[in-house]
């Protein structure tokens, strides 16, 4: 499976009106942003900040969505909603699921699109 859904590209460009310099832009967002989120949701985990780390959690499942990396959606998704049920533990084993799904979307952002983060 693709890190990333072809169809939420596709739906993307087609409202750019095929504008790929678009596309391009908000893929270097994505990588610019997350990489500050995945620095927050790190600190959270090892300074035991729940709220923190649901906030980022949060904020990086919307922006995955955004994009369609539909695996690391999903993998926020089910992280989120076991903090929002208090199974610290649980959520807690899913951070290295998460940074694995992330690394797997940078990944193939910077080599199917030629896209770096701006560090």
């Amino acid at each position: 499976m693709n890190p990333i859904n072809n169809e939420t590209i596709n739906t993307i460009l087609d409202l750019a009106d095929g504008d790929s310099d678009i596309l391009l832009d908000l893929l270097k967002s994505f990588l610019n942003d997350t990489k500050e989120l995945l620095d927050g949701i790190k600190y959270s985990v090892i300074n035991l900040n729940w709220e923190k780390l649901e906030f980022n959690v949060h904020t990086l499942k919307g922006l995955s969505a955004t994009i369609g990396a539909v695996p690391l959606f999903e993998v926020c998704k089910q992280l989120n909603e076991d903090l929002k049920k208090g199974e610290i533990k649980k959520a807690i084993s899913l951070v290295n699921s998460l940074n694995v799904k992330y690394i797997e979307v940078v990944d193939y952002i910077k080599s199917n699109y030629q896209v770096e983060d701006e560090t």
